[in-house]
């Protein structure tokens, strides 16, 4: 490398260069968080804790995959859920049934997911279902494949389906220890925000906000919307069909109520982005370390209190969160960086 190529790298990867780029510096801090959260079981003894913390991890990335759909391309999807369930279904299923690797299974699940993704895409833009129609058709599909899966004898039906904990194994992806688990979260974590990260700077991702915008504007500016709105769907959908794989190779049991839950779908999809800033790249990092371990400990300090209490709290808590940081907590941190940036940067008070 000549001494010029060495300059330049060091001035557009430089940590000044990052720290003058608010995109850059949301990856910066996304990486830093993660970095911490691979130091968690330096600290941490309990599994329960430890536990709290892998589904932290995990919430992060389910995160990832809602924000890319919802954030970037500005598509009501309210029952994300769906693609985890049926990518949770996909891993046990394989496992169970034909002895398919789940480290092969978990991808196979991503596949899954991302074909019922498109198959949303298809029968939404059939019939110009968009934004409100778009929303209740997914809670009306994920009502249906509850009462599908019920009665589906294949996958267990009302029953479910459990994993045998004997002879764990890596090959099995079953361990007695809790910690391969948080790093193969992390890992998925870290290709998450990798992922997100190349699709906000690519001109897909500008295709994407374009449209989430002003989708008529972006059709007129010669954008094809149809193919770019079932790109953002099928992304996150086999985002989060893989997360849904290794859930269940995680928690080790699937039935329809625990996937097919509007509850489970605020709680592990929709509150990280909301609560971190949705379409921003840090948002469902920042949101999902804050809303999973509050979400236990409100649960556990209440959950001994009258029926419905912690759900009102935890209620509450999203309520605000939304009046009072309209741009989550990424917004809150994007506002301190432009003034600390006008005062030592650009040499200005605030």
């Amino acid at each position: 490398m000549t001494t010029t190529t060495a300059s330049q790298y060091g001035r557009r990867f430089g940590l000044r260069s990052i720290l003058l780029d608010w995109d850059k510096t949301q990856l910066l801090i996304s990486f830093i968080i993660l970095g911490l959260i691979a130091l968690a079981p330096l600290f941490i003894e309990s599994p329960y804790y430890m536990g709290i913390v892998i589904l932290t991890t995990l919430y992060i990335f389910t995160g990832i995959s809602w924000n890319i759909v919802a954030g970037f391309a500005g598509q009501l999807l309210i029952a994300h859920i769906i693609f985890l369930a049926v990518g949770a279904y996909t891993t046990i299923v394989l496992y169970d049934t034909y002895g398919v690797s789940p480290w092969i299974g978990i991808w196979l699940s991503g596949v899954t997911a991302a074909v019922l993704g498109l198959a949303v895409a298809f029968i939404t833009m059939r019939y110009g279902l968009k934004m409100d129609y778009f929303a209740l058709f997914t809670i009306a599909l994920m009502v249906a494949m509850k009462t599908l899966f019920l009665k589906w004898d294949f996958v267990g039906g009302a029953v479910g389906m459990g994993l045998s904990l004997s002879d764990p194994g890596f090959a099995k992806m079953i361990f007695d220890s809790k910690t391969p688990y948080l790093y193969i979260a992390l890992s998925l974590t870290v290709m998450g925000v990798i992922v997100q990260y190349l699709i906000y700077q690519s001109k897909m991702g500008k295709y994407f906000m374009a449209i989430r915008e002003d989708e008529a504007a972006a059709a007129a500016l010669g954008v094809n919307t149809s193919l770019y709105k079932t790109l953002a769907l099928v992304i996150g959908a086999a985002m989060a069909g893989i997360g849904g794989g290794f859930y269940v190779m995680y928690v080790t049991f699937v039935e329809p109520p625990q996937v097919f839950d509007l509850g489970l779908n605020v709680e592990i999809i929709m509150a990280a982005p909301i609560i971190g800033g949705l379409g921003s790249l840090a948002g469902p990092v920042l949101g999902g370390i804050l809303n999973k371990p509050l979400a236990e400990f409100i649960r556990g300090t209440l959950s001994a209190g009258r029926s419905g209490t912690t759900l009102i709290v935890y209620g509450t808590f999203l309520i605000v969160a939304i009046l009072f940081m309209p741009r989550g907590v990424t917004g809150v941190f994007h506002s301190l960086y432009l003034r600390l940036r006008q005062r030592f940067v650009d040499g200005r008070k605030p």
